[in-house]
């Protein structure tokens, strides 16, 4: 039984699309940063859709999937004047910095790792949110695209919710480039 497919075109946008579905991609916005050696890309939720919790926080080191506080304090005082204070922002970020400078063998599950720098990657951090805020600052008053109808039944079933394989037709993931594009 298929539990989960994405449409494999190696775009991270495309993956948090089928994971999380339209009402969920529909509200970020695309990070990249760079800071010394220490680089942050990915996507940020906008100010207007924070949630009440930090669940949808997803934070990768060198592509490896981690829990850090640093990260998400560093994320939190981005977002600081941004958001209601009680919400938390959502992100899937992927942070790359030299091997030798995060520690992974802190935790059994390898899940929770130390920096060598710690203020480097929040500042880091900081400073990506903060420039992806402030060069979307448009997209703060914007309501999230309703997607064609195709797209919608690629993704989805109406039935049951169990994902799809997405529709490879252009015309179908044509809205997808445009919001991408956009934001």
């Amino acid at each position: 039984q298929r539990v989960l497919q994405t449409p494999g075109d190696g775009r991270l946008y495309s993956a948090i699309y089928a994971v999380y579905g339209q009402k969920f991609a529909a509200t970020l916005m695309p990070v990249q940063y760079q800071f010394g050696d220490i680089s942050a890309e990915g996507f940020i939720s906008i100010p207007m859709s924070a949630r009440p919790n930090r669940s949808m926080q997803h934070f990768f080191v060198n592509g490896r999937y981690i829990k850090s506080r640093t990260c998400s304090i560093a994320l939190d005082e981005g977002y600081r004047h941004s958001i209601m204070t009680g919400k938390f922002p959502a992100c899937v970020l992927n942070i790359k910095v030299p091997y030798e400078f995060v520690d992974v063998n802190v935790h059994p599950t390898k899940t929770e790792v130390r920096f060598a720098n710690e203020k480097s990657v929040f500042d880091c951090l900081y400073f990506a949110v903060k420039s992806s805020i402030s060069q979307n600052d448009v997209v703060k008053q914007k309501e999230p695209p309703i997607l064609s109808p195709s797209v919608r039944q690629s993704v989805f079933t109406p039935d049951t919710g169990d994902q799809q394989a997405f529709s490879q037709s252009s015309a179908a993931l044509e809205p997808i480039r445009q919001e991408t594009s956009s934001l």
